[in-house]
């Protein structure tokens, strides 16, 4: 069974994610309007849901991703999508995760007074090397969720960051164009609800497929969104409170490290 990262791993596997936006060129550098968030599962599903009593309930997160992240068989939630089509601006009209489709008013969902957002993970897949992925966590400000975020996860700032936020006094919700953003939410979602108050509407759209059963598997090969030996020191100087530890580690080499 793998280890999950220490907060402070997490925290250059942050700082990778900003790097590699920063990186990004032409029309994959910079932000766009984030309308919506949206969720494809299949008819069953969402019928499910609806002859019950409207409310969609966070399960379990598989092994999807980075296999050492803390959320992995941890934390329950729901994952949504938030990268809008370039040419539209709104969601893209097929998803590989389900023919039924639920959008939300993405301000709603994340930029509530008692909403906290959390960096979980950054990867990509070996079968889509050129697409990476970042995880946001949101819980509500005091629950149980939110307790076990504050201990395992890294804290971003909802309107201040480079993955998904909205600016003071305004509504308008922008996000990244860089990576696929998925946002992993922690509590119920009440659809009758929020239909009935046109914050959210459900149809169906082209599916080209349905989630894979405990997910797939980081790129572990991939030198963009893995931790290497150096950055590993480095996270560890930090939880130890020592300084340079790039400095310190000139001239050493890989087989000479040792890892706690």
């Amino acid at each position: 069974m793998p280890t999950v990262y220490s907060k402070e791993e997490l925290e250059i596997l942050k700082i990778k994610a900003f790097s590699y936006l920063e990186s990004q060129t032409g029309q994959q550098n910079g932000h766009q309007k984030c309308k919506v968030l949206y969720r494809n599962k299949s008819i069953q599903y969402f019928n499910t849901i609806e002859r019950g009593d409207g409310i969609m309930r966070p399960y379990m997160k598989d092994n999807n991703g980075d296999p050492q992240c803390p959320i992995n068989n941890k934390l329950k939630g729901l994952f949504f999508a938030s990268n809008p089509d370039f040419r539209t601006g709104l969601p893209p009209m097929s998803s590989p995760f389900g023919e039924r489709r639920l959008s939300v008013d993405a301000y709603e969902m994340l930029f509530r007074d008692d909403c906290r957002m959390y960096f979980s993970d950054f990867f990509c897949f070996a079968q889509r090397k050129k697409s990476h992925y970042v995880n946001i966590v949101v819980t509500s400000t005091g629950t149980d969720a939110d307790k076990f975020c504050m201990k395992h996860l890294v804290n971003i700032n909802p309107r201040d960051n480079p993955f998904i936020f909205c600016k003071p006094g305004s509504k308008e919700v922008q996000v990244t164009c860089g990576v696929w953003l998925e946002i992993f939410y922690t509590d119920d979602v009440n659809i009758k609800h929020m239909i009935a108050n046109k914050q959210a509407s459900i149809y169906n759209c082209t599916s080209t497929g349905y989630s894979k059963t405990n997910g797939l598997p980081k790129n572990t090969l991939c030198k963009l969104c893995n931790l290497d030996y150096l950055d590993r020191l480095v996270s560890l100087c930090s939880k130890l409170n020592i300084s340079n530890a790039r400095g310190i580690m000139r001239g050493y080499t890989p087989n000479a490290m040792v890892y706690p």
